[in-house]
């Protein structure tokens, strides 16, 4: 019989996350930082080099700023050195994800999360400047619009395992929930857009991060999570050009 290669790949690396977040909690070991890394060194695993991982704060170029992010995860390719890791500040047109992780998702937990994931909302990307058109080759001017996913992880939950959470993923933007431990499904928004994280007409990118079909997962999680967040980055856009002029004006 044919085994699934990448799937259990995946599924070693899952095991693999579990057993230590446990083994690290049963010993008071656990903490905040120590959680971060660990799922940072799982996306590291997932994510294509051209993204670079990291945490810090979200801004824009009026001087607006997120709530700080345990993960962003961003297009490295537009965002030259002197925003790396170190100054923990990334530019929202730069921006494909942003994750809150947990030891125990409680209900407390769950809000601060959602709150925390959608102060990036009164960001605003001004992404400009000329680009080929691959219609007919001509340069264009476009203006595109940008909507990161919005993720929570969290290592187990004290939330009953029979809830559903379909209801906080449509009303609160959540696009995945991805409770490791076995006892909670992988909840995944399957946003209603094509482009992924960017789009051209504001209203449609608005909608598309309410509306979308609620996939529940028991069984590989840790593959589907890291399927659907690849499937999502290839459909993006690559012709971001971020106007940087903006961020030396400042808000006006």
């Amino acid at each position: 019989m044919n085994e699934k290669i990448l799937k259990n790949i995946f599924d070693n690396l899952e095991s693999s996350l579990i057993n230590e977040m446990r083994i690290r909690i049963q010993h008071n070991l656990e903490d905040g930082k120590y959680r971060e890394y660990l799922v940072k060194r799982i996306l590291s695993k997932i994510v294509p080099s051209k993204y670079e991982i990291t945490n810090g704060f979200v801004i824009d170029s009026d001087n607006n700023k997120s709530d700080e992010m345990d993960i962003i995860i961003y297009d490295k390719s537009y965002v030259p050195p002197f925003f790396d890791e170190t100054y923990t500040v990334v530019p929202i047109e730069a921006v494909i994800a942003i994750i809150q992780v947990k030891t125990t998702l409680t209900w407390s937990e769950l809000k601060s999360s959602i709150d925390n994931l959608n102060s990036i909302d009164k960001l605003k990307a001004k992404i400009g400047g000329k680009i080929v058109s691959a219609s007919n080759a001509s340069i264009v001017e476009e203006k595109r619009f940008v909507a990161p996913y919005k993720i929570i992880v969290s290592y187990k939950s004290d939330i009953a395992k029979n809830h559903d959470f379909t209801e906080e993923m449509e009303n609160k933007h959540l696009d995945m929930i991805y409770i490791v431990d076995g006892d909670h499904d992988l909840y995944i928004k399957h946003r209603i857009e094509p482009e992924g994280v960017v789009n051209t007409n504001k209203e449609e990118l608005e909608k598309s991060k309410v509306k979308g079909d609620i996939e529940k997962i028991k069984e590989s999680k840790l593959c589907n999570f890291a399927l659907q967040l690849l499937d999502k980055m290839k459909l993006i856009n690559n012709a971001i050009i971020i106007n940087y002029k903006e961020y030396i004006k400042g808000a006006e």
